[in-house]
């Protein structure tokens, strides 16, 4: 259980999907840490912020991409945590790939209250993480982002509310769920669809 399967840390902007999941990701041997917003930045011409309407094929093709990317280095024996925004809504693509390859998945998502997740996103303007991509800094669209994250449904027992958690804390909180099994998709989980 502790190779060759993958564990989803998504959440909104702010979440602290990028600060958290390396730390959990070193908690394996061997392991990798998958940032799914590099693959955004291979996208040379005709790039379409993914918040947008009309960005839905592009981010699914994207999506797609980086599942197959991360269910492969499973399926090769790495525990792979995979960080980004992976909403319900593509989640089935992420599901997909990793069934072909009969890898173990785990999803969770970092939800802290919409102020913390707010102030955490607005406040990384100088961040220079993603070459040629500036960081989200724009309070409506992380709001925005936000509440599509804040009734999972049948989904929310995988949320973790980090607000007041430090990194490491929350590192160790998804650890732990993840070898006790408590972020394991379950069938009715693997269901979703656009």
């Amino acid at each position: 259980m502790l190779s060759g399967a993958c564990i989803v840390v998504t959440g909104p902007p702010g979440a602290g999907k990028t600060t958290i999941a390396p730390l959990v990701a070193r908690r394996a041997d061997p392991s990798v840490c998958l940032e799914s917003d590099w693959f955004w930045t291979t996208i040379a011409n005709g790039f379409v912020p993914p918040y947008r309407t009309e960005a839905h094929e592009q981010n699914a093709t994207v999506v797609r991409a980086f599942a197959a990317a991360a269910s492969a280095l499973a399926a090769g024996g790495y525990t792979v945590v995979l960080e980004g925004i992976v909403g319900p809504w593509f989640l089935h693509l992420v599901v997909e790939e990793c069934a072909r390859h009969e890898v173990p998945l785990s999803y969770v998502v970092l939800r802290p209250s919409r102020a913390v997740a707010l102030t955490r996103a607005t406040s990384r303007v100088d961040e220079k993480r993603v070459p040629g991509h500036p960081p989200l800094t724009d309070g409506e669209v992380i709001g925005r982002m936000w509440d599509v994250f804040a009734d999972l449904g049948d989904l929310e027992p995988l949320v973790i509310d980090n607000s007041a958690l430090s990194a490491s804390e929350a590192a160790d909180r998804v650890w732990d769920r993840f070898v006790a099994g408590g972020l394991r998709l379950g069938e009715d989980d693997r269901q979703g669809g656009e």
